[in-house]
C-alpha cells in the first residue's frame, strides 16, 4: 500500500512537470554506459530540492525506514551504471534511493 502512495505521489509530480513544459536540457548521465533517464526517474531529477526532497522522505518511510525529514540529497552511482540519490535525514540516518522509470522507490537504508 504504502509503494503504492509512493507511486501515485510521484505519478502527481510527473504530470505536474509534464504540464510546465520542457526547459530543454538533457537527460543527466554520468558516462557512456548509462541510459538517459525516463519515466518518473527523469521526474524525480527535474523536482528542485525540498520537493524532491519530500519524495524521499515519503519512500524512506514507506520502506519501513525511520526518517522525521530529509536534510539533503545527492546524486550517487548506487551500482555500476546505476544512478540514484543518496538521502541525509535530520535523526543522522543515511538512504540510498533509485526511483524506476515506473514511479517504484527502492530504498537501502544505514545508519551511522
Amino acid at each position: 500500500m504504502r509503494r503504492l502512495m509512493v507511486l501515485g505521489l510521484v505519478c502527481t509530480l510527473s504530470c505536474a512537470l509534464a504540464a510546465c513544459g520542457d526547459n530543454g536540457g538533457d537527460p543527466v548521465m554520468a558516462d557512456n554506459r548509462q541510459e538517459p533517464e525516463t519515466g518518473a526517474t527523469a521526474a524525480v531529477s527535474k523536482l528542485d530540492e525540498g520537493l524532491r526532497n519530500g519524495v524521499f522522505e515519503k519512500a524512506i518511510r514507506a520502506s519501513g525506514a525511520a526518517c522525521p525529514s530529509v536534510t539533503g540529497s545527492d546524486r550517487a552511482e548506487i551500482s555500476p551504471g546505476v544512478r540514484g540519490w543518496k538521502a541525509q535525514c535530520d535523526n543522522g540516518s543515511a538512504h540510498l534511493i533509485q526511483i524506476l522509470s515506473d514511479g517504484t522507490a527502492k530504498v537501502t537504508s544505514r545508519t551511522h
